[in-house]
């Protein structure tokens, strides 16, 4: 099994490659003010419960303790943990998406005033590395235990599930065969990342248990 979650390296950085929304052009890096007009835009609020990593390891989002899942992109995920800590209370300004989750544009902590905006990776050096040098970082992981939440693209399709000890699995929605609603039994094996902030992982194999795993790819290609 682990050799053929390791041929899966080059497709699975395919699938987890994140994808950046704007900000404005003038926007400096990092931190601002918040500009006229944004409080009057939020879609949330409430207690930071966790953060949310990505199969790198990277945080790309927060979830509140009303349940709300917050997206943000990775890149900006050290401006992020440096703006808010679990326990803070956020305002997130952004859009609603399916299923509680939101896609913020800024996040607000309502404490300190330190609001964190999404703008493009920085151009140069600090570039972050295309996803197939940055798959090489990642490991083969194995996780098992019961849904909590599902995750959710834009139109509503699940591509993910956190589990009740907190690991994140994200999988292709299109290859999903069996139930995600909360409170099922879940396992997967895949690539991804184990910190301090938890396990995150890109499913090669999905199913009730880890005794139970199915492929989602073929393996003769």
């Amino acid at each position: 099994m682990t050799r053929h979650i390791l041929s899966a390296v080059t497709l699975v950085a395919t699938l987890i490659a994140g994808t950046t929304h704007a900000a404005p052009p003038d926007a400096p890096r990092g931190e601002r003010p918040p500009a006229p007009g944004l409080a009057n835009q939020a879609v949330a609020q409430g207690q930071v419960q966790r953060m949310l990593i990505n199969p790198y390891g990277e945080v790309a989002g927060l979830r509140l303790a009303d349940g709300t899942l917050v997206k943000f992109p990775p890149h900006l995920a050290d401006a992020l943990t440096a703006a808010v800590k679990p326990g803070d209370v956020v305002r997130v300004i952004g859009r609603p998406q399916a299923r509680g989750t939101v896609l913020a544009d800024a996040i607000v902590n309502t404490a300190s005033g330190q609001t964190v905006y999404d703008q493009p990776p920085p151009l140069g050096e600090d570039r972050p590395l295309p996803p197939h040098l940055r798959a090489q970082k990642l490991q083969p992981q194995q996780v098992e235990g019961r849904v909590d939440t599902v995750l959710t693209g834009p139109r509503g399709e699940a591509n993910g599930v956190i589990l009740a000890d907190g690991s994140i699995v994200r999988f292709p929605p299109e290859s999903l065969r069996l139930s995600v609603q909360p409170g099922a039994p879940f396992a997967a094996a895949g690539l991804g990342t184990r910190n301090a902030l938890g396990t995150a992982l890109e499913a090669v194999s999905l199913g009730t248990s880890l005794s139970a795993l199915q492929p989602l790819y073929d393996r003769s290609r």
